[in-house]
């Protein structure tokens, strides 16, 4: 037998024994669809997405994708299920993405997602997966809270137009590094960059309303170059927010530790930031719920590269392996056509338990 066939097999066996956890828990099987809407995806879903997914047409011409990601096929078939009230679904399946250089990487996964609770399901769902693992040693996992970090941006003495580009373009590691940069030399204060967003203003304004650039409606971009010319480039201390925001991402401690450290830190800095208490109480309540048993950690750099989390989120990873990964994602129900749903979930990376 083929080392190819026996990984197969090994895999069958492995996902027969983890959906059985998952549907012990309540969970429900479901088959997702293998290729998603391209525009879908392209408009609605996230810049990363759009650019790593592998796309092709159709007989008809229709452009259509590979999944890159199952949370996202799962969220798209919750909506055309149309079922009301909590839905608690479970998959397996493969996710096609192409990496910087254009090869193909195909991720098997195994995963289970919570859909409109009106309760946390947050700690369900790590536990849930914990339990798969439970005969491995030396796991630790890594906790964030994405929302934390939006409303951190939001709490600082800055234009508005650099809040929304600072909380868009978090998720782009090296774009968000050059514009803290710029941020740091108040580069909007530059006659030359000034003049150079009028003129772009310009050109905008003579293309189709309706045209997609970037993701966006040309008439969403004219909206908020109007608001960002509208909005009064008075000479705001730019670099006094970039060290709260570089040092906010250093912040990597034991989670037990964790909400003292965040409320010290924003006390230090005289920060605001809403719903600072709601956030603490949820890093509290899950420390108290793992017990000391578990290694987890904060890491206030953790999950920025996945768009659509808006919460908690969280990886389990053994010697630097990463074994899983889930999170919260309450508007990407809405995102791609249904309503405002929360929702929490995770996905095992299978071809690590091979």
């Amino acid at each position: 037998m083929t080392k190819a066939l026996v990984n197969k097999k090994n895999k069958e066996n492995i996902s027969k024994k983890i959906l059985n956890i998952f549907k012990k828990k309540g969970f429900n099987f479901i088959d997702l669809d293998i290729v998603i809407d391209t525009d879908l995806l392209a408009q609605r879903s996230g810049e990363a997405f759009k650019k790593y997914a592998l796309n092709f047409k159709d007989k008809s011409g229709k452009e259509i994708s590979l999944r890159p990601d199952l949370t996202i096929a799962t969220a798209i078939q919750y909506i055309q299920r149309k079922k009301k009230g909590t839905e608690k679904l479970s998959y397996f399946g493969s996710a096609f993405r192409l990496n910087k250089k254009g090869d193909l990487k195909v991720f098997d996964q195994i995963g289970c997602e919570i859909i409109n609770s009106k309760s946390s399901p947050e700690y369900l769902i790590l536990s849930t997966v914990l339990s798969v693992f439970n005969k491995f040693k030396k796991k630790q996992i890594i906790l964030n809270h994405i929302g934390l970090f939006d409303n951190l941006i939001n709490s600082l003495n800055l234009p508005e137009r650099w809040k929304l580009r600072l909380i868009r373009h978090y998720s782009r590691k090296e774009y968000f590094e050059e514009l803290l940069n710029r941020l740091d030399t108040n580069y909007d204060l530059d006659n030359e960059k000034i003049k150079i967003d009028y003129n772009r203003l310009g050109v905008l304004k003579k293309l189709d309303a309706d045209k997609i650039i970037g993701g966006r409606k040309v008439a969403e971009i004219i909206e908020r170059f109007e608001k960002k010319i509208k909005d009064p480039r008075d000479n705001f201390n730019g670099s006094r927010s970039v060290k709260i925001i570089k040092d906010f991402l250093k912040l990597k401690v034991p989670l037990k530790k964790s909400a003292d450290i965040i409320k010290k830190f924003v006390e230090k800095n005289d920060l605001k930031i809403k719903n600072l208490n709601h956030v603490l109480l949820k890093l509290n309540n899950l420390n108290k719920k793992l017990g000391t048993k578990q290694d987890v950690i904060f890491d206030a750099k953790f999950g920025r590269e996945t768009q659509y989390y808006t919460g908690l989120a969280f990886s389990i990873c053994k010697q630097s392996i990463e074994l899983a990964r889930g999170g919260e994602y309450n508007n990407l129900i809405k995102t791609l056509g249904g309503k405002q749903s929360p929702a929490f979930g995770a996905a095992i990376n299978l071809n690590q338990l091979i």
